[in-house]
């Protein structure tokens, strides 16, 4: 089940997204107001205990998912939000809101923790339905390449991605800029092949960083003025404190702290109000990812 699946095509719409047209006044002059993702994004973040989700974890590996990580079910929580809250799967070009038409995340796999280690980006793309061990299925099947194919080559840890990226670095800079200038044109009127948009990350629904992997807190990550992404957000490391209860008790709590970099423009502030407290949910209370949403909420799109 994709968002807006099976909806046809109609003039204004893009390759890759429908055009919303149903804003309100404020909601179709913002763009114009604030042109750019630097004058319009927003900093958001919270704590979230994850003291009951660090016992579904280890629970999860020793019976169903034994490769289970807190960063699957950040992005199974992700998952689950959008398909409850689809305001957030929108993103601005040429002072239009479009609603996306596809769930695809982002997110940086690093094959070693050395200085030298390489690293390589994939873009899983999920079910508006999935259940946190398809979530699981599908970012460990494109972090783990050769689990997925029996061909050994000489470019067997490359992803599609990596190979674009590699060819790209190889052409003189005047060409390069020549190259993006000519991408972000194209972008601007949805003209890049599909090809092309899926290979690339900044053409997601989210990127998610785990800070936490390499021992650092969150950071702001910027959202790239290339591509069409909206949301950026940073997981870092777990913090585990002692802490009094209600009733003086003392506990021991594990908290996660997270940080978000949004796009002011694609939805108003109370709609990501919700879409927060639902990825909080999901991450405080993972069992209920394990089984699909009672409902898929699609994104109401056209003049009533």
């Amino acid at each position: 089940m994709k968002p807006l699946e099976g909806r046809k095509r109609r003039f204004g719409d893009r390759n890759d997204g429908f055009l919303v047209r149903n804003l309100d006044p404020m909601g179709k002059l913002i763009p114009y107001i604030m042109r750019s993702k630097s004058d319009s994004w927003v900093l958001f973040e919270d704590r979230i205990d994850i003291t009951h989700t660090q016992e579904f974890l280890h629970t999860m590996r020793k019976s169903q998912i034994p490769g289970l990580t807190l960063y699957h079910i950040v992005f199974a929580a992700i998952v689950r939000t959008y398909s409850q809250v689809p305001e957030l799967n929108r993103f601005i070009q040429r002072n239009n809101i479009y609603a996306r038409n596809e769930m695809k995340g982002s997110m940086v796999v690093m094959k070693g923790m050395q200085r030298d280690s390489e690293r390589t980006t994939i873009m899983p793309r999920f079910e508006m339905d999935a259940t946190l061990p398809e979530v699981v299925k599908e970012i460990e099947v494109l972090a783990n390449p050769i689990d997925r194919t029996k061909k050994v080559a000489e470019d067997e840890n490359r992803n599609d991605f990596d190979k674009l990226e590699l060819a790209l670095a190889l052409i003189p800079g005047w060409l390069i800029r020549f190259v993006f200038s000519l991408l972000k044109f194209l972008d601007r009127y949805g003209l890049i092949p599909r090809k092309i948009t899926g290979l690339s990350p900044f053409h997601s629904s989210f990127f998610i960083t785990n800070m936490g992997s390499i021992g650092m807190q969150p950071v702001y990550h910027h959202i790239y003025e290339f591509g069409t992404i909206s949301i950026f957000g940073a997981i870092g490391s777990k913090e585990t404190v002692h802490e009094l209860d209600r009733k003086g008790n003392l506990r021991r709590k594990t908290y996660l702290n997270m940080k978000f970099v949004v796009d002011e423009r694609i939805c108003d502030g109370f709609i990501y109000a919700i879409g927060f407290k639902h990825i909080k949910s999901g991450i405080s209370k993972p069992e209920q990812l394990m089984e699909r949403p009672k409902e898929v909420i699609h994104d109401k799109i056209d003049r009533r």
